[in-house]
């Protein structure tokens, strides 16, 4: 049922991504705001608990429905729809075709403005770097992960509570960093490292295996001999760093190598997140045959 449910989600996201106007993150942001204006105490919005206070309440009552629903069709039905809005907002695929669709046609307003997207994420990986450099394919894999990877792996490993859980702290520190730098962002940031200490990793293997994985284990193993990251910031900095190996190919003179330009790069970085998620599929399909089985 959990293959199903995620498969039903991928389509559904799918479907729906070209809809005008889609890709707004609209519910969080109206629930945060609601509660804002329910509960107008400034120093509460400034410490840490209002951490708890935003995260808890969705994903109880999340839980609580996940276990309350019966039958097989409506447990698959809200499944599938917890996940469907946990996903995104935006397809990865569709900001890198329009940034590359810029590039071609010289407007470089629009490409760097997807450029400044596609380089948001947590530990303001690559912000200050050039669109020109490796640390834009970091940052793609990072926004693979947030957009995409991170939910589902929360999702099969906890249900539908586990994305919400994760949609939220994603998106959490971003919403309290807007209206002021505070306690609250900064452990809003250290929730989502926590978070995605493990899924970012599996992302990253994910990665590798659907590329170049000696690439990517030699990306790990020097990393491992420069920790200059805080714990925080290294979880990125794997994802981007070992994520990034994985696009590197064999020539026939057996030396490894890069796409010869950022703009097939781009893309290989879109053909492995396809690639990554039919083994991330295939993986879930053998434990729930397991499942089935038992």
């Amino acid at each position: 049922m959990t293959l199903i449910a995620i498969i039903v989600a991928l389509v559904a996201e799918r479907m729906l991504g070209h809809v005008p106007g889609w890709g707004t993150p609209l519910i969080l942001r109206g629930y945060v705001a609601a509660l804002r204006r329910a509960i107008p105490l400034r120093s509460l919005w400034r410490s840490a608990l209002i951490v708890p206070v935003l995260v808890v309440p969705p994903v109880a009552l999340c839980g609580w429905l996940q276990t309350e629903i019966e039958g097989p069709v409506a447990h698959l039905l809200f499944s599938g729809l917890a996940l469907f809005l946990c996903l995104g907002p935006r397809d990865l695929a569709d900001d890198v075709k329009q940034w590359l669709e810029a590039r071609a046609s010289g407007d470089k307003v629009t490409a760097d403005r997807l450029a400044r997207l596609l380089q948001k994420g947590p530990g303001r990986y690559a912000e200050n770097e050039s669109p020109q450099t490796r640390g834009l394919l970091g940052a793609m894999f990072i926004q693979s992960h947030e957009r995409l990877f991170g939910a589902l792996i929360w999702f099969f490993i906890f249900g539908a509570a586990g994305a919400v859980f994760y949609r939220i702290i994603s998106r959490l520190p971003r919403l309290l960093t807007e209206v002021e730098d505070s306690p609250a962002a900064a452990a809003a940031e250290t929730v989502h490292a926590l978070a995605a200490w493990m899924p970012a990793r599996a992302t990253a293997a994910l990665f590798g295996m659907a590329g170049s994985l000696d690439d990517a284990l030699k990306e790990y193993r020097v990393l491992m001999e420069q920790p200059s990251h805080g714990w925080r910031s290294h979880t990125w900095a794997v994802l981007a760093e070992v994520a990034s190996g994985s696009i590197e190919f064999e020539t026939e003179e057996g030396a490894s190598a890069e796409p010869a330009t950022l703009e097939l790069a781009a893309q290989e970085v879109v053909n492995l997140q396809f690639r990554a998620l039919i083994i991330l599929l295939a993986f879930v399909a053998i434990f729930a045959t397991g499942d089935f089985l038992s």
